[in-house]
């Protein structure tokens, strides 16, 4: 193997990390927006709830 080789190798491992440092902060995003969601959810069902047990008293 020549340093040639050895220089194109490592530029394609450099570029397959970076892949997958994207992916995983996609990955970690996504798990961001879905923990806000639920979040939401949870609040919008609290209060509705909330003013339904209202209504019936």
């Amino acid at each position: 193997m020549d340093i040639s080789q050895l220089s194109s190798d490592m530029s394609s491992q450099m570029v397959e990390l970076a892949y997958a440092i994207q992916g995983i902060k996609a990955q970690q995003q996504t798990m961001q927006i879905a923990g806000n969601i639920i979040e939401d959810v949870a609040e919008i069902s609290a209060e509705a709830l909330s003013r339904y047990s209202a209504e019936l008293n």
